[in-house]
């Protein structure tokens, strides 16, 4: 895994202005090593986290200054990254083992020249996000 981490992410990092999570992240879903507990979907336009439990203890420490799935996910939400919510029927499908789907529309397998236009959300001073779009006014 380290080997694969250290080559993939510091061609990310050195060829363009990729932040570490995301190069960190690319790294984590393409290592094969770390396929049963988080990979890419057989579409490659979102990832899946197996066992989270399993995954925020023997994964993220490896990566991160940190164990904590809510930071991790935290940290994709900044990023735009959107859970993915598949329905059947009406309904919540359930899976049948621990199993969280995220997606990016920039974070596509086999696609790495996209994570240079996945850009962080912007705070202001109050710690509200801020959108790059003007707010819509309405007339009465």
């Amino acid at each position: 895994m380290d080997s694969a981490r250290g080559s993939v992410e510091g061609s990310l990092l050195a060829a363009s202005n990729v932040p570490a999570f995301l190069g960190k992240l690319w790294t984590l879903v393409e290592d094969p090593d770390t396929d049963p507990l988080i990979c890419w979907s057989p579409s490659g336009t979102s990832f899946h986290v197996y066992d989270q439990g399993r995954f925020s203890k023997e994964v993220l420490p490896k990566f991160f200054k940190h164990n904590n799935m809510a930071s991790f996910i935290r940290q994709l939400n900044m990023y735009g990254f959107r859970k993915v919510v598949h329905m059947e029927q009406g309904g919540l499908l359930k899976p049948e083992r621990d199993d969280t789907e995220f997606q990016h529309p920039f974070f596509v397998r086999g696609q790495e020249s996209l994570l240079e236009h996945i850009k962080r959300k912007v705070t202001n001073a109050r710690g509200a996000r801020v959108s790059r779009f003007p707010p819509v006014r309405r007339r009465l």
